[in-house]
């Protein structure tokens, strides 16, 4: 049976700086450089709570 799940809210000042990261991480030039830039976007997104699975779709960009 599917149960809906309620959206996780994102502050807009993370969502923009989350959306830099990823332009930043498209235009890097090396491996070291898209790690760097991919750690410090997964700190700054809410974490999920034990036992759950954060999906993209669970995700809400005010």
């Amino acid at each position: 049976m599917f149960t809906p799940r309620k959206p996780i809210e994102v502050p807009p000042e993370v969502a923009r700086q989350f959306a830099a990261d990823m332009q930043a991480y498209h235009f890097a030039q090396d491996d070291i450089q898209r790690n760097r830039i991919t750690v410090g976007s997964r700190h700054a997104l809410p974490q999920p709570t034990a036992g759950t699975e954060l999906r993209l779709s669970s995700v809400r960009l005010s």
